[in-house]
């Protein structure tokens, strides 16, 4: 079973791998009502949380700032429960002092606040104000709340900015200032609230297509209840996941009252419900239906009070909640053990899926009180469980779809299989018959082109050879020796072709080896000036090197040699009598490049687009002849070097064929 549903598994981890794990750097504390931000680096993307102890007065707001001055301060940690010494319910200012460097006056700064339950704040920046989110009360009536978000630009901020905040509570039991706000530069904290609205809206609208399919199926099949449970439960977490942020909440709904956006953050209530009894309804047999009522009856009525009680008083049902939802959780866990060890489909993916949002739940309700300073990753969490469970549900539909088609789509494929058998054979016929006559046109044209390159040169050593035989002809010896020197020439050339033929060969198996090493260009250069001596006086060309013994490049050298030996054959063959031929050698800081310059005919425009690729044969400026396989040995034997070929040319211009090769990895770059 383990091994037969391992895709399943797979896409578990790269689907539960959307969270947002990072880890934490060591940022600054405030102390004291003072928060040291000297040292740390704003040029770090990750935004600065203003954590620590804040000034706070408790039953004063700033616009008393007699009041505010005259009464000693307590400290209290930001994020900390004001019914933990207080009450729940009431009013108060915190005052921080921030301490900027000297290069922060040449930027722009911006402090982000987030959602705070059913908090009213005003924001005072050098007893400026610049934020307002709801209304400041010292009453229940007197107040209005929000869950939405802000920020306060610091532009070209002094050494010292003194931040006061306001804020009051009357409509949520458990009221503080829940999340430190960050400071970072405008630019970092404007990208990361984008990021995060795109994130939100996208999460949201993937959660919410989900349940409109899911409607959409039932109503197609409305036999399967499990479809419609798993819609609305889709639906709810889509619902609770935007609440989760109040920027995106708040753009996407931007009239919403606080009274809606509570009661949304809340509606996870009847998630758990509504996924036992999609659960219950795909393993019947191991999950208990008098459990399952209890559940959802009790989280149900949970629901229907915070619907109907003030939110003041619906708030205090939050930890029921919680506890409630995880533990429908380990009793779904446990269920989903049973069915996994009875081996029924997809129930071990299941489990491993329920264990996640476990554990994701555990995270965030110690995220939510303060105790575990790390991420959200429960909205994450949602988003995986969904889209696993819709791939479970189309999986289970789909197979039986398939076998209510199974007997007529055989019956199609086998009249679609033989037709296209029939063309496909008759294609493939046709295909090998054009290649075998295209292979043997080429056969008898380069046997033909073979035959003709290879006489001529060995007409030529024979006659020279049979002169040379005879006693009498020669009664110089210098005169024979250059003969001999010549023939040997003729014959090295002859041998290239051969060697060419013999590379393409090998290339083509792929049985040619490279054997690299630094080799001296200059030596290469000097052997083949030798060996073309002839040719470059039959035509009176002009050989001109700049090279040193230093310049070298990383290759195969018999590999360089025939690749330079194509190429100054070429020279020879394009180039006009009394003209001149230049090779020049160049170094970067990647790689050296060889150049072979002439002021032959040039190339056309039209010619150069295949130069590499295709095997072409032209005459050169006197008639002679070639394989047209040249260039294109040259081309692939550069890629083996990982190295490259190109031209420039122009007709009547000559050309200039361009070589580069890149350096060793342990040579250092020049200079």
């Amino acid at each position: 079973m383990m091994i037969k549903n391992w895709k399943h598994y797979i896409w578990i981890l790269l689907i539960s791998a959307c969270a947002p794990f990072s880890a934490q750097k060591e940022m600054p504390l405030a102390t004291k009502g003072v928060f040291d931000t000297q040292s740390w680096n704003f040029e770090d993307t990750t935004p600065l949380l203003l954590a620590g102890e804040w000034e706070f007065y408790w039953k004063s707001l700033v616009s008393n700032q007699q009041k505010l001055d005259q009464t000693p301060p307590t400290y209290e940690p930001i994020g900390e429960r004001w019914k933990n010494k207080y009450d729940g319910l009431g009013y108060g200012s915190y005052r921080l002092k921030l301490k900027f460097p000297q290069s922060a006056k040449d930027k722009i700064f911006a402090l982000r606040f987030s959602q705070t339950g059913g908090a009213a704040l005003k924001v005072y920046l050098d007893s400026t104000l610049q934020l307002e989110l709801g209304q400041v009360g010292i009453s229940k009536e007197s107040m209005i709340p929000t869950r939405s978000s802000g920020i306060v630009l610091i532009p070209h901020p002094k050494t010292e900015v003194q931040l006061l905040i306001e804020i009051s509570n009357y409509h949520h039991d458990d009221g503080a200032f829940w999340y430190a706000p960050t400071l970072s530069y405008y630019e970092s904290i404007n990208k990361v609230m984008v990021y995060e609205l795109v994130r939100d809206s996208l999460l949201t609208g993937a959660l919410t297509f989900m349940a409109f399919y899911h409607f959409v199926l039932y109503f197609f099949r409305r036999n399967r209840k499990l479809i419609l449970y798993f819609g609305f439960y889709s639906l709810v977490i889509a619902l609770h996941s935007v609440s989760l942020n109040g920027d995106s909440l708040y753009y996407l709904m931007p009239s919403i009252t606080y009274r809606f956006s509570f009661t949304i953050s809340l509606i996870f209530y009847l998630s758990m419900p509504l996924f036992l009894a999609f659960l219950s309804n795909l393993y019947p047999d191991v999950f208990s239906k008098s459990f399952n009522r209890i559940i959802s009856v009790s989280c149900v009525g949970l629901f229907i009070f915070v619907l109907i009680a003030p939110t003041e008083v619906g708030s205090q049902t939050t930890f029921i909640g919680i506890l409630l939802s995880i533990f429908a959780l380990l009793y779904s866990i446990v269920c989903l053990a049973r069915a996994s060890a009875r081996r029924y489909e997809f129930s071990t993916s299941l489990l491993l899926l329920q264990i996640f949002l476990f554990l994701s739940a555990i995270n965030d309700t110690l995220y939510l009180y303060g105790i575990l300073p790390y991420v959200s990753i429960l909205k994450y969490s949602y988003l995986s469980i969904v889209l696993f469970q819709s791939l479970i549900l189309a999986s289970y539909f789909s197979r039986a779809f398939s076998k209510s088609e199974t007997l007529s789509l055989q019956l199609n494929r086998l009249n679609e299989n033989l037709e296209k058998t029939v063309i496909s054979r008759t294609r493939e016929y046709k295909e090998a018959k054009q290649i075998a006559e295209d292979a043997n046109e080429w056969k008898d044209k380069f046997i033909s082109l073979v035959a003709h390159d290879l006489r001529s040169p060995l007409s030529t050593v024979y006659s020279g050879l049979m002169l040379i035989t005879e006693k009498d002809t020669f009664e110089d010896k210098k005169e024979k020796d250059h003969i001999l020197k010549q023939l040997f020439l003729i014959l090295e050339n002859a041998m290239a072709t051969i060697e060419n033929l013999l590379n393409l060969n090998r290339f083509n198996s792929g049985r040619l080896r490279l054997h690299l090493s630094e080799v001296p260009i200059w030596e290469v250069i000097k052997e083949l000036s030798e060996s073309f001596s002839f040719e470059l006086a039959r035509k009176t060309l002009r050989l001109d090197t700049s090279l040193s013994p230093s310049e070298t490049v990383f290759a195969d050298r018999s590999i360089l040699t025939e690749i330079l030996r194509n190429l100054l054959t070429n020279a020879i063959k394009f180039n006009k009598p009394n003209g001149w031929i230049r090779i020049i050698y160049q170094e970067f800081a990647s790689t050296k490049q060889i150049s072979i310059e002439d002021n032959g005919q040039g190339i056309s425009f039209s010619s150069q687009n295949n130069l590499f690729t295709k095997q072409v044969s032209t005459p050169g400026t006197l008639g002679e002849k070639g394989f047209g396989i040249g260039l294109n040995l040259c081309y692939e034997l550069m890629r083996l070097h990982e190295g490259s070929i190109r031209v420039e040319s122009s007709p009547e211009s000559g050309s200039k064929f361009i070589l580069e090769f890149p350096k060793s990895s342990n040579e250092a770059p020049s200079a």
